[in-house]
Formats: structure tokens, sequence, C-alpha cells
């Protein structure tokens, strides 16, 4: 059985407190699973939360599990369904590191958030990158992303090669660039390293099978963060 996230609904409860996010917010939670964070967001804590999954089975399994919870099927970087400033506030938890095209993602989340929304994001990172290797990953990202993409190209469960993410964990700074980038400001990012503690690499793998702990010849220094970014009211 794959080990829960790390950190669990009370490092939830501190995204939402750091993101100044109140009752009654509307929330939508991509990469939902099986609608725990959803069901606690609306029944603890007073929210309007909805989720979205790709994942046809986690998605039944949270129907079974919470009937009364808004929970679909959806992708992370097609968030056409929602109007644009929708919603006071947007969870990735443990989920933008696995989506294909995370740029996307980020993208439709500010675009689908109101003015002053929040984007709570915790996922992995690498603590002490090698800067060589940050430096190729970027060389190869500009490269790819230079290629004419053809119909078929993209193979299943593929990740599109991006600056800030490699291996299935995120570079801080580059990351913070693509917020910022993007339209976001980062309010915070703070290191939540100690809620790996427990995880064996076995564990880590259940979370994310993109994860690697060695890249290159070198062992990873693998790292959990908690980020909140801000779409700016003006």
């Amino acid at each position: 059985m794959t080990k829960a996230r790390p950190g669990g609904q009370a490092l939830t409860d501190i995204g939402i407190e750091l993101a100044k996010l109140k009752a009654g917010s509307r929330l939508l939670d991509i990469g939902c699973g099986r609608g725990d964070t959803v069901a606690h967001l609306n029944e603890d804590l007073g929210m309007q939360a909805e989720g979205i999954d790709i994942n046809l089975a986690r998605i039944s399994e949270a129907k079974e599990a919470h009937p009364e919870a808004d929970i679909k099927f959806g992708d992370g970087e097609f968030l056409d369904s929602y109007m644009s400033f929708t919603f006071d506030g947007i969870l990735m938890e443990n989920s933008l590191s696995l989506i294909n095209m995370p740029d996307e993602a980020l993208h439709e989340a500010y675009c689908v958030l109101k003015k002053g929304g929040r984007l709570i994001i915790s996922d992995f990172y690498e603590k002490d990158p090698d800067p060589d290797q940050m430096r190729a990953v970027a060389i190869e990202a500009d490269r790819q992303s230079r290629i004419p993409h053809k119909e078929g190209d993209c193979e299943e469960r593929s990740l599109k090669f991006v600056s800030f993410r490699f291996e299935g964990a995120f570079y801080q700074e580059a990351l913070i660039r693509q917020l910022e980038e993007t339209g976001f400001q980062v309010i915070s990012f703070e290191d939540r390293s100690q809620d790996l503690d427990g995880y064996s690499e076995e564990d880590l793998a259940g979370l994310s099978s993109y994860l690697k702990t060695e890249a290159g010849g070198r062992k990873r220094d693998i790292g959990y963060f908690l980020m909140i970014a801000a779409k700016p009211v003006k």
C-alpha cells in the first residue's frame, strides 16, 4: 500500500493558514486522489472545496468514500471547464511533480484564480542541486522546447522536460522564477523535509514513480517543501 502523502492533513492546514484562506473560500484540489483533503476542507474547515484527478480508479474510490464531495475527472493542464477568476485558492499537494506539463498547469491555475487568490504547492525538491546539472537541464529544456511537435510524439506517462524540474523533484530557485514569469508573487517557501522522516526509497517511489534519488551517479539530497504564491490584486 502506498504510504500517505508527506505531512498529511496537518500540512494542508498549515498551507491554508499561511495562505490566509478563510471559511467559505472556494478551493480546487488538483490531483485530489481519493478526496480526503476535499472532504477535510469542507467538513472541518468550512470551505467550498472540489477536486479533480486523472486517475479514474481514485475518483471511484473518492466517490465511495466521500459521496457528498464534488470530485470529478480533470487534468491540471487543462482547466477549460472553469471560468477565469473562479477560485480563492488552488492546492497542488504532491501533484505538480506528476503533471506532464507543469508550466501549463501553473498558467491554468493562474487563470482560474481570483485576483489575490492563493496557490498552495507541496512537493519534492532538490535541497543541494549540482549547479552543472542545473545548467545542463536548463540547456536541454531550451533545446527540447525548440523541437516542433508532431502527432504521436507524446508517449503515455512521459513528462515534459522543463528547467525547473528534473527526475521528479524541483529546483527551488528555478521553480520560483517560473512562478514569477507566470505572474505569481511567491509569498513563502518553507522546507518541510521533516515530513519525509520514516519514508524509505520504496515509499517515495510509491508516491512518485518519477522521483529518482540518484542522478548522474550522484546521490541527491531530496527534500519536501511547502510554497504559497499569490495572484496579484492588480
